[in-house]
C-alpha cells in the first residue's frame, strides 16, 4: 500500500535525520573501538612479555641448578660428610700422639731435675775438696786449683741445664696447649657429629629431589608456555576485529554520506525517494548486521583468551615458587628458600671442619716446634755430657795425686772417687734425658709425617674443607642466580596477573561497541521496513551510491553482503573481484 506524497516527504526527511543521529552513534563506538582496542593490544603485548620473563626466569632457575651441578655437588657432599664421620677416628689419632708429646716432656722435665740433683752433689764435693786440700800442708796449692776448675766446670753444668729447662717449659706449654686444642675439638665432634654429616647427607638427597621437581615443573611450564602461544596467537587475531569493525562502520557511515549527497536518489520523486532511501537502508544496516555478528564473535574469543592468559599466568606463578624451593613455613608464616638453606647447612658442616683443620695446622706446628726443640736441647744434653767428662778426668786426676802424697791425701782421694761416682750418675741421667729426646723427636716426626700424609683416605679435615668450599660457592652462586631471576620477573608476574584480571572485567566490548552496532543495525532495518522494496524505477538512481560504496568494501564478507542486495539492480552494478578472504585459522597467521 503506498504513501501519500506529504507522508513521502516527511518520512524521508525524518530518515534524512535519524540517519544523521545513527552516523553520530556509530562516529562514537569507532572511536571507542580505536582507543579500546589499542589498549586491548597493548595489555595484551604487555601480557606476552610478562609470561615470556616468567617463563624465562624459570628456565634460568633451571640452568643455575642444572644436572652437572647437582651431580657434582651431590657427590661432594656425600663425600664431605664420610670425611666428617672419619674425623672423631683420625682426631683420635692425633691427640694420642700430642699425648705422648706431653708425655715425653714430663720425662724430661723428671730428667732435668734428677741432673740437678747430681750437679748439686757434684758441687758439694768440690767445694769439700777445695776445703780439704787447704787442711793438708802436702797437698799444696794444686788441689785447690783442680777444685775451682771443677767448681767451674760444674757451674756451666748448672747454666747448661737451666737453659735446657727453660726451653723446655716453652715446649711443655706449648704441647699442653696444643692437647687442650685437641680435647676442645673431640668435645665439638661429639656435640655436632654425626647430626652435620648426617644433615650433608639429606642435603646432598634433597638437592636430587629438588632438581627432579624443577624438571617437573619445567615440563609443566612448556605447556603452558603452548596454551599461551595459542591463546596469544588466537588474541592477537581476535584484535584484528577492532580495525575491521572501525573500517566497516566507516563504510555505513560514508553510505549514509552517500545517501544524503545523491542527487540522483534527491531527483527522485517522494515515494521512489523513499523506496531508495529504505533500500539503502536495508543495505547498510544488513551490513552493521553482518559486523555485529563477526565483533561478537571474535570479542568473545578476546575475553576468553585474556582469561585463559590470566590463569595461566597465575598458574606460573605458583609453579615460579614451586621451583624456588619456597613453601609456608608453619613457624612464622616465613618463606624458607630451600637453596638457602641448604648454603646454611654446608656453611655449618664448613665452620666444624675449619676448625677441624686449624686443629690439623697446629699438630703440624706443634711436630715442627718439637722436632726442632728436639735437635737443640740434644746439644745442650751434649755439653752437658762433655762437662760429665771432664769431672770424671779431674777426679781422676785428683785420685792419682792424693796417692803420691800418702794417708793425709786419703781424705781428698774419698772424696774424689765420691765426685767420680756422681759424674756417672750424671752421665746415666743424661743418657736418659738423651734417650727422652730421641723419642720426642721420633714422635713429633710421626705426627708432622701423619698430618703431612693425611687426605682423602684416612678423612682430613682440610680435604673436607675444599669439599665443602666448592660446594657452598656452587650452592651460593645457583641460590644467587635463582634470586636474581625470581627478582626479576616476581614484580612483573604479579603485575600481569592483576592486568589480565582486570583486563578481563574493564574490556567489555560487548556493551561498549556491539550494543551500539546492534542498535544502530536494528534502527536502518526499522527505517527500511519489512515490506519487499520495488527497485525497477529506482535502479538507475540507486546504481551509483551501490557502485560507490562496492568500490571503498575491502573485506570479502562486505561484497558478499552488498551483492546479495543489490543482484536486483541490474548488470550496471559494478562487479569487484573478491579479494582472498581473511584467514581466520590462528596458527596460520602466527
Amino acid at each position: 500500500m503506498g504513501l501519500s506524497a506529504e507522508a513521502t516527504v516527511l518520512q524521508t526527511t525524518a530518515a534524512s535525520g535519524e540517519g544523521a543521529r545513527i552516523s553520530q552513534r556509530l562516529e562514537s563506538a569507532r572511536q571507542v573501538v580505536e582507543s579500546r582496542f589499542l589498549e586491548a593490544g597493548d595489555v595484551l603485548s604487555r601480557a606476552v612479555d610478562g609470561v615470556s620473563a616468567l617463563i624465562a626466569g624459570l628456565d634460568s632457575m633451571r640452568g643455575n641448578l642444572d644436572a652437572d651441578t647437582v651431580s657434582s655437588t651431590t657427590a661432594d657432599l656425600a663425600r664431605a660428610a664420610e670425611s666428617l664421620k672419619s674425623l672423631p677416628g683420625s682426631l683420635g689419632a692425633r691427640r694420642e700422639r700430642v699425648s705422648e708429646l706431653v708425655k715425653f716432656g714430663d720425662r724430661l722435665g723428671a730428667c732435668i731435675e734428677e741432673m740437678r740433683q747430681h750437679l748439686a752433689y757434684l758441687r758439694v764435693f768440690a767445694i769439700n775438696i777445695k776445703i780439704t786440700s787447704g787442711g793438708i800442708a802436702a797437698a799444696g796449692p794444686e788441689f785447690a786449683i783442680f777444685a775451682q776448675e771443677i767448681y767451674d766446670c760444674i757451674d756451666m753444668g748448672r747454666t747448661q741445664l737451666d737453659a735446657f729447662a727453660g726451653e723446655l717449659a716453652g715446649l711443655d706449654h706449648t704441647l699442653r696447649g696444643a692437647l687442650t686444642h685437641e680435647h676442645e675439638l673431640a668435645r665439638d665432634c661429639v656435640a655436632l657429629l654425626p647430626a652435620v654429616p648426617d644433615a650433608l647427607t639429606a642435603s646432598a638427597g634433597a638437592i636430587a629431589d629438588h632438581h627432579a621437581k624443577i624438571a617437573q615443573v619445567a615440563q609443566s611450564v612448556a605447556s603452558l608456555a603452548r596454551d599461551v602461544q595459542k591463546k596469544v596467537g588466537s588474541g592477537l587475531a581476535a584484535l584484528q576485529i577492532g580495525d575491521i569493525t572501525r573500517q566497516r562502520i566507516e563504510h555505513v557511515q560514508a553510505g549514509l554520506k552517500y545517501l544524503d549527497d545523491s542527487a540522483e536518489i534527491a531527483a527522485l520523486d517522494a515515494e521512489p525517494r523513499a523506496r531508495a532511501h529504505a533500500f539503502v537502508h536495508r543495505l547498510l544496516g544488513a551490513q552493521l548486521v553482518a559486523t555485529a555478528e563477526d565483533f561478537h564473535r571474535d570479542v568473545s574469543r578476546i575475553g576468553q583468551n585474556v582469561i585463559g592468559m590470566a590463569a595461566d599466568a597465575t598458574e606460573l606463578l605458583r609453579l615460579r615458587d614451586l621451583a624456588s624451593g619456597q613453601s609456608s613455613d608453619q613457624m612464622g608464616g616465613k618463606d624458607a628458600n630451600f637453596l638457602r638453606n641448604l648454603e646454611g647447612n654446608v656453611g655449618q658442616a664448613l665452620e666444624l671442619v675449619g676448625d677441624m683443620t686449624a686443629g690439623e695446622r697446629a699438630a703440624e706446628d706443634v711436630s715442627r716446634s718439637a722436632a726442632v726443640s728436639a735437635r737443640d736441647l740434644s746439644e745442650r744434653i751434649a755439653g752437658i755430657q762433655n762437662i760429665r767428662a771432664d769431672v770424671q778426668m779431674m777426679a781422676l786426676n785428683t785420685t792419682l795425686k792424693c796417692s803420691r802424697i800418702g794417708e793425709t791425701g786419703k781424705p781428698l782421694g774419698v772424696i774424689a772417687i765420691e765426685l767420680r761416682q756422681h759424674a756417672i750418675h750424671l752421665e746415666k741421667s743424661a743418657a736418659h734425658t738423651t734417650s727422652a729426646l730421641e723419642g720426642l723427636f721420633n714422635a713429633a716426626e710421626a705426627l708432622g709425617q701423619r698430618e703431612a700424609a693425611q687426605g682423602g683416605e684416612d678423612g682430613k679435615a682440610a680435604a673436607a674443607a675444599n669439599v665443602l668450599t666448592d660446594a657452598v660457592t656452587r650452592i651460593g652462586k645457583a641460590g644467587d642466580g635463582v634470586e636474581t631471576a625470581l627478582n626479576a620477573v616476581a614484580r612483573q608476574g604479579a603485575e600481569v596477573v592483576d592486568m589480565l584480571r582486570r583486563a578481563s572485567q574493564r574490556f567489555d566490548f560487548h556493551k561498549q561497541i556491539g550494543s551500539v552496532l546492534d542498535a544502530a543495525a536494528n534502527q536502518l532495518l526499522d527505517m527500511a521496513g519489512e515490506y519487499e522494496i520495488e527497485t525497477g524505477d529506482i535502479a538507475a538512481a540507486v546504481r551509483p551510491l551501490a557502485d560507490k560504496l562496492a568500490k571503498q568494501y575491502t573485506m570479502a564478507q562486505e561484497r558478499e553482503v552488498h551483492r546479495a542486495l543489490t543482484e536486483g539492480l541490474g548488470e550496471a552494478a559494478v562487479e569487484v573481484e573478491a579479494e582472498a578472504a581473511i584467514v581466520e585459522d590462528d596458527d596460520l597467521l602466527f
